[in-house]
């Protein structure tokens, strides 16, 4: 069998390819629009395994070659720390990940599923126009603080905030700038009911939201959210290994009787934490025994770090509530398969 490593780029695939027996192919070049080039590549090796280091434009490349053979993706962080090299180039990169992947040496990342894939991609988008609309939000307050004026409401991006803004007289220059954050900030609005009004609709394909939504402080987003970035929640053993794939998780070092915990990782999906924390701060008014875990970290270290630690303890509560939601599901479906 053929074990090929791919170094992918925005406009060129480098591939080394290594038997196993050792025998060593050439390293190819192929520009990413040739597709039809790379497809008769690698039917040539068939069968084989491919290895790709995770990049945000990976997908593209799995569609194409996993009908041919197995193809994994590499966790570029953990492949960093497993390497140091003197040099670096494309031909060394692919030929590297040719040979750990002979020797089983890949530490490996998740591949979604397609309809997970989809899901991540609108809600993650949907996320970028939360950020970009906030941004625009911010800069209107801005504007507001350099003429030094105060809003007669309390939140003035409402229908009469916006239209007190609209009326605001802020000069030649600031008008014509303010009149720009108005469109972009109507922009978004209506982007963001289209973006929600779709999620709708996809919700019916992933009725295990309905386990989530029954908490307080979590809704059809952030529910969406935390499905889509887990993906098959069953690839976790336990609720931490899930915690620690938000990466709210503390590091820690430890030698001997010395043990440190520092801050959090921070090594997963930033889309995870975002919504974890902002909901972590909804549910706590209302959940005793969460309330009671805010309030005891809180006097002990700070506001900030409670509300994490809050956040990583809700992670471990929706992750139980998915599996369990799986596990009735799956023996519900068993007893209206088994015949009578």
């Amino acid at each position: 069998m053929w074990h090929i490593g791919i170094d992918l780029h925005r406009q060129s695939v480098v591939v080394g390819a290594v038997q196993d027996s050792g025998e060593v192919r050439p390293v190819r070049r192929f520009a990413c629009s040739e597709v039809e080039s790379i497809v008769s590549f690698f039917t040539e090796l068939r069968p084989f395994r491919a290895v790709i280091e995770a990049t945000g434009t990976y997908r593209w490349l799995y569609s194409v070659l996993s009908p041919l053979g197995t193809v994994l993706l590499a966790h570029p962080l953990r492949l960093r720390a497993m390497l140091q090299r003197r040099s670096k180039t494309d031909r060394l990169d692919a030929m590297l990940l040719a040979n750990l992947l002979r020797i089983n040496q890949i530490p490996l990342a998740h591949i979604p599923d397609e309809s997970y894939q989809r899901l991540r991609d609108l809600t993650r988008h949907r996320s970028r126009l939360v950020h970009a609309q906030v941004e625009g939000k911010n800069l209107l307050r801005w504007l507001l603080a350099r003429h030094n004026v105060t809003a007669p409401y309390k939140y003035p991006f409402g229908p009469r905030g916006l239209y007190w803004f609209s009326r605001l007289d802020l000069g030649g220059a600031d008008n014509q700038v303010r009149d720009e954050l108005l469109e972009r900030h109507a922009h978004y609005e209506r982007q963001l009911k289209l973006i929600d009004a779709r999620l709708e609709t996809m919700r019916d394909e992933f009725p295990e939201c309905q386990a989530l939504l029954e908490l307080h402080g979590i809704g059809t987003f952030t529910a969406l959210v935390l499905i889509a970035e887990w993906g098959d929640v069953t690839r976790f053993r336990t609720a931490k290994q899930a915690a620690a794939y938000t990466g709210l998780t503390a590091r820690v070092e430890q030698s001997g009787t010395h043990c440190h915990h520092g801050h959090i990782t921070k090594q997963g999906s930033p889309w995870m934490r975002w919504v974890l924390i902002e909901a972590a701060m909804k549910i706590v008014g209302h959940d005793v025994a969460l309330a009671n875990f805010y309030t005891r970290i809180r006097k002990r270290a700070s506001a900030k770090i409670a509300r994490v630690a809050v956040a990583r303890k809700l992670a471990e509560i929706c992750w139980k509530r998915l599996r369990r939601w799986q596990a009735d599901h799956q023996a519900a479906a068993k007893e209206v398969a088994m015949p009578v």
